[in-house]
């Protein structure tokens, strides 16, 4: 069974039903979640992808981006790079995508294989049995598995069944992400993804068509409780004033909260799995956005995963222990880069603004962007592997 209809837990169960096994996945949602923020894929998830046979599902993905500009308060951009020097940089190998988008591509994909999906269901307990796991639903009905996968994300209800409470894993970097979905807007954005930051803020602002718009908000506050009912008004209070179209979109926005709200959090816990219950993705790793490679690093995982339970053939424990002894140390190390990222990625009021914009199109020039892809993950972690 694999907890989590999300990028990591759908990779995982394509690739197990390829090797010949019949995973079972759950998923609390009702359908597949549609919350999220627009990404870059390249790297280890393009790895993974194309050994999957997808990048032809990823490379049909069209939204009218074809610049990338970094915007002041009043939307002039002082650093302009188009997409397709992006694309070079990176041997084409890249798309923009809607994390819901990677998301659709998998689940069609394990659909077409016969994977069983349960929608609306949450696990309420687990027994790890030695031979065997039962597990119980909230509804009141129970199952039997061989084995248990954590793949329900930062919050993950299997890591808190079987190893303890988030709060002992959980690493708070000083900030909030909130991402917004606007179906229909007269805002001046056109067909450019546009970056805009402030003290202590940042916004991200990527058109899907002519009056569509994806919104990502970055900002540092000190962690708080913040109730789904107040979350609107939490990112509204922290964006009062703020510069181009950031109050405006927040106006524009008709839901009542957030599309996706959350703390910029990493989990880093000591040891992934316990007798016949493992985790992936962000439920054992959780980078953060900052880090740029959430959604690589969980498919990168699933893929490692899949091919040591086949290559121990039966023997869990040490497929277990090898896959974590792969993945562990290329989760911490871009964790320690994530965390030392996020104290330079926001501005803050001492932050001098010419330096910061110098950095920028110092980074974005097309002879040192190669390399400074390489610090955000474009050289896949499989690159080495023979399989």
């Amino acid at each position: 069974m694999i907890s989590g209809a999300g990028i990591a837990g759908l990779t995982l169960a394509i690739c197990l039903k390829e090797y010949g096994d019949d995973p079972v996945v759950v998923e609390q949602s009702p359908a597949l979640p549609d919350d999220g923020y627009m990404m870059d894929f390249f790297g280890s998830g393009w790895d993974v992808a194309e050994r999957m046979g997808l990048t032809g599902a990823l490379r049909a993905l069209r939204y009218p981006i074809d610049k990338l500009q970094f915007v002041n308060a009043e939307g002039k951009s002082y650093a302009t790079v188009p997409i397709k020097r992006i694309k070079r940089a990176l041997d084409g190998k890249y798309v923009y995508l809607r994390r819901p988008d990677l998301v659709r591509i998998l689940y069609e994909r394990a659909e077409a294989l016969g994977v069983e999906v349960r929608f609306g269901t949450e696990i309420a307990d687990i027994r790890d049995q030695g031979t065997h796991v039962d597990v119980a639903f909230d509804d009141g009905s129970t199952d039997e598995f061989a084995l248990v996968f954590g793949a329900d994300g930062v919050h993950s209800g299997v890591r808190r069944l079987m190893f303890g409470d988030e709060s002992q894993f959980a690493r708070f970097l000083g900030a909030y992400v909130a991402a917004f979905h606007i179906e229909d807007h007269d805002l001046p954005v056109g067909q450019v993804a546009q970056i805009h930051e402030e003290p202590n803020r940042v916004a991200f602002y990527y058109p899907l068509g002519d009056r569509k718009l994806d919104a990502t908000f970055v900002f540092r506050l000190d962690e708080v409780d913040v109730p789904p009912e107040q979350q609107l008004s939490f990112v509204r209070r922290a964006f009062k004033g703020a510069g181009w179209i950031g109050e405006a979109l927040i106006d524009a926005y008709k839901g009542s909260a957030p599309l996706y709200f959350d703390t910029m959090t990493q989990i880093a816990i000591p040891r992934w799995s316990r007798g016949r219950v493992t985790l992936l993705g962000d439920a054992c790793g959780c980078l953060s956005l900052l880090a740029g490679q959430g959604s690589h690093m969980a498919m990168a995982g699933a893929y490692i995963l899949a091919q040591e339970l086949q290559r121990y053939d039966g023997n869990h424990a040490a497929a277990f222990a090898s896959y974590e002894a792969m993945m562990k140390p290329a989760i911490a190390e871009r964790q320690e880069d994530a965390s030392a990222f996020a104290k330079i990625f926001i501005p803050t009021a001492q932050s001098k603004p010419w330096l910061r914009r110098l950095v920028i199109q110092t980074a974005f020039n097309p002879l040192v962007l190669p390399f400074a892809f390489r610090a955000f993950g474009s050289r896949s972690i499989l690159e080495d592997d023979e399989v």
